[in-house]
């Protein structure tokens, strides 16, 4: 627990100064682009210049996005009062989990969900009950699947939805036993999706 407390501010401390990097990027682009503007003509390279910037403010973006998430991990392992937000750790963890789906040629997708809900659980534990659930998925699913997962509620419980395989399918996953020691410690519930399709993780209730 020390331990990641104590990467998580190392790691906090290096997404803000990546995050200041990526800050004077696009703004040094973004110059760029407003002086060729002004003087583009005569300039033979003119549209492959453009187009370049273009490029790099795209990477830019996508940086500070992927930076941000893990910014957000940095602070996971910490206990708040209020207890982890479902929406934000499962967020954070489906955009980070994504180039790991698309080696599987696999597409993740979070669907819009119920914002404000949350768990006595930290963070980094409603992340790594999710994506143990989500690596059992990748397991079971043919190539080329898109995945959905979903933060609803449910009697009074936020829970996390993964739509895919049949529940009985990731139950014969290598992974389905890793998630279910993991939920049994942490006190979550798993049970099949509808239809016996994919499967619900109900977390426990914040502390009042």
């Amino acid at each position: 627990m020390r331990d990641a407390l104590f990467m998580g501010r190392l790691t906090a401390s290096a997404t803000h100064e990546l995050q200041n990097i990526l800050a004077t990027i696009r703004e040094s682009s973004g110059l760029m682009d407003d002086l060729l503007g002004l003087s583009s003509e005569g300039f033979a390279h003119a549209a492959r210049f453009k187009k370049g910037l273009g490029v790099l403010a795209e990477q830019v973006e996508r940086g500070m996005v992927l930076t941000e998430q893990l910014n957000f991990c940095a602070h996971a392992p910490e206990k708040s009062p209020a207890g982890a937000d479902v929406n934000e750790a499962v967020r954070a963890l489906v955009g980070l989990s994504r180039r790991n789906a698309a080696r599987r040629k696999a597409t993740l997708v979070l669907a819009p969900g119920r914002s404000g809900l949350r768990t006595s659980l930290r963070a980094v534990e409603v992340m790594d009950a999710v994506g143990t659930a989500l690596d059992a998925a990748l397991d079971a699913l043919p190539m080329g699947t898109q995945l959905m997962l979903s933060v609803e509620e449910q009697g009074g419980l936020g829970v996390v939805r993964l739509d895919g395989p049949g529940y009985e399918a990731l139950r014969a996953t290598p992974a389905w036993a890793g998630l279910a020691a993991l939920a049994k410690a942490q006190g979550i519930g798993l049970n099949p999706g509808p239809g016996g399709m994919g499967v619900v993780l109900a977390l426990p209730r914040p502390v009042a």
